[in-house]
């Protein structure tokens, strides 16, 4: 499959994170209470972590080596049978663990429903298989399969989630959708690709590339999750869900853009085993124009229209966090330029060590601010910590991967944003006084697609 087909499938999937959410979120947060919301994103934190423990840095490390073994089918099958047993005896021991430990958690005490949930999407993602059909480059599989289970969950989640107390039964839906698609995923394995079980496992030979990995994983799960999950024990659950409704907002976006650079991956790890630097330099300025074009409308957006989009997508009690989605928009421009020198260069390349050092020292940044200023300034000293963080880890780096790579900014990609940024301008500082908000942040949207349409014609 062409890299242009792969792009336009990724694309349509991450375009699906953003429209089934645009659909279930805002009647989710009208429907919930905040209190209830905020016990589903703290126990889905917990469930985050044991997921990131069971994976052990497979994801990454199956997307590269499934690409060096592609046509190489004995091999292939004996890689995934590997990894796939070491994923599964983990994802059983992390859902035993946390089932002993929950009773101790004061804020889970009474919540085995969402406790058992979070078991079953742990022991789900175990058998996800999403690295190795991203190895294949199948993207268009993955977008078919993801598209029709999407739509059933958004249908299950309109029907079933009916009350202020049903948090339980939307935790369920979507953990739902990653156990189908994992029954899925391994099915059609197991009837297309899968040759042979090899007579002898060779488990230790992953074991050096899945620690390191796994030491990144850990530094950037922790901080990424850390912050929820120290509002939850330094703060309430409204604070929680005050935090997280801008952020899940941020998430919706720079999966679109993060999306769109998992094709990448594998193309550049089989540039990396013949050397060809010219095609490397040549994929990743693509990716960084993307980036661009994607991100700084968005942290624009965020930052002019906080309170009419909190208004239009989670309601008026979430008003609040205003300043958190400020902070936030801005959020998806550094994780995808951390993306773009990290999973898209670094780590095809080889260069594991230096994403370590960057995601320990956000680590440190994250944990320390968040215990800093949490207790005065509860979900905006979380933004503020996130933020800062993600920040840390984007200027290390591309301070390393600069050195290897040189990085061109199109002219004509920067006018369009420019322009649109503009139009933006116009309609916050004179139109807004004439049309009611609503219509204006609805206009605000379209010079995003208009910078999309600028991308195609500058070849991207």
């Amino acid at each position: 499959m062409s890299l242009r087909k792969n792009m336009l499938s990724s694309l349509i999937l991450t375009g699906s994170s953003v429209v089934f959410p645009l659909i279930t979120f805002p009647y989710v947060t009208h429907t919930l209470s905040a209190a209830g919301l905020g016990k589903y994103f703290f126990a889905d934190s917990l469930a985050q972590y044991f997921i990131m423990v069971s994976a052990v840095g497979i994801p990454y490390y199956g997307i590269r080596e499934i690409a060096r073994l592609r046509d190489n089918a004995a091999a292939r099958s004996a890689l995934v049978a590997e990894l796939l047993i070491i994923q599964l005896v983990l994802s059983f021991t992390c859902s035993l663990l946390l089932l002993t430990c929950y009773r101790f958690i004061p804020e889970l005490k009474y919540e085995a429903p969402l406790i058992g949930t979070a078991c079953l999407g742990i022991l789900s993602s175990a058998l996800l298989m999403e690295w190795f059909y991203q190895g294949m480059e199948q993207f268009g599989y993955i977008t078919k399969r993801s598209l029709v289970i999407k739509s059933i969950s958004v249908c299950l989640v309109l029907l079933l989630v009916q009350h202020k107390a049903d948090y339980h039964l939307y935790y369920l839906v979507i953990t739902l959708v990653i156990t189908a698609n994992a029954g899925l995923n391994f099915g059609n394995y197991l009837n297309r690709y899968n040759t042979c079980f090899p007579k002898k496992l060779q488990l230790k030979r992953h074991i050096r590339p899945l620690l390191m990995l796994f030491a990144i994983n850990v530094s950037v799960s922790i901080y990424a999750i850390l912050d929820t999950s120290l509002l939850g024990i330094l703060s309430n659950a409204t604070a929680v869900s005050y935090y997280n409704v801008p952020l899940k907002l941020s998430k919706i976006h720079w999966s679109v853009v993060n999306g769109a650079g998992m094709v990448i991956i594998p193309r550049i790890a089989g540039y990396h085993a013949v050397n060809d630097t010219k095609k490397i330099s040549e994929m990743l300025n693509k990716s960084f124009h993307i980036v661009l074009l994607l991100t700084i409308p968005f942290a624009f957006l965020c930052f002019v229209f906080p309170a009419e989009i909190l208004n239009i997508i989670a309601g008026k009690q979430y008003l609040p966090a205003a300043g958190v989605l400020q902070l936030l928009g801005f959020l998806p421009f550094i994780i995808a330029i951390c993306n773009l020198f990290g999973t898209q260069f670094l780590m095809p390349t080889g260069r594991e060590k230096h994403i370590l050092h960057a995601t320990i020292a956000g680590l440190i940044v994250s944990f320390g601010l968040n215990l800093l200023l949490i207790p005065a300034r509860q979900h905006l000293g979380a933004a503020i910590a996130c933020l800062s963080a993600e920040t840390t880890v984007c200027i290390y780096l591309a301070v390393v991967a600069l050195k290897k790579v040189t990085l061109r900014v199109d002219p004509l990609i920067c006018l369009n944003i420019v322009f649109s940024l503009l139009i933006a301008f116009v309609i916050k500082n004179f139109m807004l006084r004439h049309i009611k908000w609503p219509c204006a942040s609805g206009a605000c949207y379209n010079y995003i697609f208009t910078s999309l349409f600028c991308a195609a014609d500058a070849g991207i």
